[in-house]
């Protein structure tokens, strides 16, 4: 087999290649996109579960005043009825000022109590909006990864029929060309072959010498590119 109908298995070997790499990094890339989505899920479910969080506290705290409210008003109707039963002008003072701290305590709980419940309606209006955006994110996240699943089994079937293209190609390649055009395509992200543009190589694009471009026109033996290693080829 001459060079040139080598180099031309080759193109035909490396355009299937090229279209074989892009497709896995296309399915590589796949489960990090679920993954961000996923995330989004969580964060949301998180923003819910701590915004009910902070809804029990302010109950917890709500209680927690209007037990105090009741206790202080046990304890005015306790004082008030003790009023008619005092002998004297001081134990009646003493008690009338009594009543007087706890009927102000009262005054600041009760208002204390209507700002809590003030908060704990804007926190139900909170929890409501994020419980909607926690069942929005999780509708997208089934669909896009439905559609991502779907996407994943096509290429599946894209990488299936290519391969089956490159094993008709690959016995018309000699095993040592073929040993070398592949090591050079593992470690050049799909890329092993690539034509000359200009006076350039078109994989790294350094400038090539005269005598490498008339080498590669001459099509007597397969030439490297100096700098990246790939293999090259003239258009002409």
């Amino acid at each position: 087999m001459s060079v040139a109908e080598l180099l031309n298995n080759l193109i035909k070997l490396q355009e299937i290649d090229k279209e074989i790499f892009g497709f896995n990094a296309r399915l590589n890339n796949m489960p990090s996109a679920v993954e961000a989505l996923d995330g989004s899920i969580r964060e949301a479910a998180s923003s819910v579960t701590q915004l009910e969080q902070g809804l029990k506290t302010l109950q917890m705290e709500r209680k927690n005043k209007e037990m105090d409210l009741q206790t202080k008003e046990g304890a005015i109707k306790k004082y008030q009825t003790q009023l008619y039963q005092v002998k004297t002008n001081n134990e009646y003072t003493a008690l009338e000022k009594e009543i007087a701290g706890l009927k102000a305590d009262n005054s600041v709980l009760e208002e204390d109590i209507l700002s809590i419940f003030d908060r704990i309606e804007e926190a139900e209006k909170k929890i409501s909006a994020a419980k909607a955006k926690f069942e929005q994110d999780k509708k997208n996240f089934e669909q896009e990864k439905n559609k991502l699943t779907a996407e994943s089994a096509e290429i599946k079937g894209e990488i299936e029929g290519l391969t089956k293209k490159r094993e008709a190609i690959t016995p018309l390649i000699d095993k040592n060309t073929l040993s070398m055009y592949e090591r050079i395509l593992r470690g050049k992200e799909g890329l092993a072959l690539v034509p000359v543009v200009g006076e350039n190589c078109g994989g790294c694009f350094v400038n090539l010498p005269p005598q490498v471009i008339n080498e590669i026109r001459l099509k007597e033996h397969i030439v490297y590119c100096g700098r990246c290693a790939r293999m090259l080829y003239s258009k002409d």
